[in-house]
């Protein structure tokens, strides 16, 4: 596997659900979906672990902001 998709979250539920399921549908398959939340409290962690037990979450306990998101990320 040479592609991670990191993304960056906060209260983006509405989005989040939609943009997982595309990218989980494309073919092939092989790179790695990653979620950094930024401490949502819209519900985008519950519907991480309940629809999307498949794709790897970093949960940050508060925003941090677009970019630190995706530096954690990267680390």
């Amino acid at each position: 596997m040479k592609t991670t998709v990191i993304i960056p979250n906060y209260n983006g539920k509405e989005y989040l659900g939609p943009c997982l399921s595309s990218l989980l549908k494309c073919q092939p398959s092989d790179f790695r979906v990653l979620v950094v939340d930024n401490g949502s409290t819209d519900g985008s962690v519950e519907l991480l672990k309940e629809q999307f037990p498949q794709v790897e979450t970093i949960l940050l306990p508060e925003n941090t902001g677009f970019a630190p998101a995706v530096n954690r990320g990267l680390e």
